[in-house]
């Protein structure tokens, strides 16, 4: 069993020498490839703790009447708290003096923008948050034509609107992606192919001698598994990079959640799992069409 292996072994060795620039073409495009298919994952990693971070930040806004009276305000309060998909603790009132202070403190750098507002024209408010930020219709439902209550918003559209940038810029990868690896499985393909003809005196004379189809077969396999390992880990390692040049970049940016290091990490065998099977299909299918063992 031993030599067996060690003729399988240094058969792949053989093929994979043989087909030097055939094999280094196959790990740079399976390199390529992964590394696209690894930013398509990154960005949905990304894209999910993004989604997290910011729907905890969303308020709903309650815009006030300017007539509004103390009891309705008072019952208004009490029926936010009350609520199921409130967070009690996340009820803030806010007068219209308080949005006025807030509206001089944003605009501290702009004397004519102050001097356009007065704290009339800025309505009180309450600023609630959700225990589910994608319960909004049930507030907005309940509150909308409550006494004293002029609108009822909140700030997802605008979220929504970064969220689907983000949902295109994951698919177009995803696109570029499969396209990739669409290409690095038909130079697998071609290259098996190429081996296998060149070897086919070779593999005809060990079927005559007993060899099973499977024996003569897997050294072929091994070549293409072995070139499209390389060119998953030369993508992890792109990858890592990447994302760790990224952070240096946006460290300045702490309050937007970024992925790490780590992330890219938990991606790599993911690609070489990738990349075994891609090179397990293409290798396959090219010996079984060609070569009649």
């Amino acid at each position: 069993m031993g030599a067996r292996w060690r003729y399988m072994f240094n058969e792949v060795g053989l093929g994979l020498r043989r087909n030097l620039l055939m094999t280094l073409a196959t790990v740079v495009t399976v390199s390529v490839s992964m590394v696209l298919l690894g930013i398509g994952g990154l960005v949905w990693i990304q894209v999910g703790d993004a989604r997290d971070y910011f729907y905890a930040q969303v308020e709903v806004s309650i815009w006030l009447e300017d007539g509004i009276s103390q009891s309705q305000l008072t019952s208004l309060n009490q029926a936010l708290v009350d609520s199921p998909v409130v967070d009690a603790t996340g009820v803030i009132y806010e007068s219209q003096d308080e949005a006025y202070e807030k509206a001089l403190q944003l605009w501290e750098g702009d004397p004519a923008m102050q001097e356009m507002i007065a704290p009339e024209d800025l309505p009180a408010s309450f600023r609630v948050k959700l225990t589910d930020p994608e319960q909004f219709d049930v507030i907005y439902s309940q509150f909308t034509g409550y006494p004293g209550v002029e609108e009822v918003a909140d700030q997802r559209d605008i979220l929504g609107r970064f969220f689907s940038v983000m949902r295109f810029v994951l698919g177009a990868t995803v696109i570029i992606a499969g396209l990739a690896l669409l290409a690095a499985a038909v130079l697998i393909f071609n290259t098996i192919q190429m081996t296998a003809f060149a070897r086919r005196q070779q593999t005809g004379i060990m079927k005559l001698v007993g060899a099973t189809n499977w024996y003569i077969r897997l050294p072929f396999i091994l070549e293409g598994i072995v070139a499209a390992v390389l060119g998953a880990l030369v993508a992890g390692a792109v990858l890592v990079a990447l994302v760790a040049q990224l952070r240096r970049a946006v460290r300045d940016m702490a309050f937007i959640p970024f992925i790490g290091v780590e992330e890219a990490i938990t991606i790599i065998p993911v690609l070489v799992l990738g990349g075994v099977l891609l090179a397990s299909i293409s290798s396959f299918l090219a010996l079984r069409r060609f070569l009649a063992v």
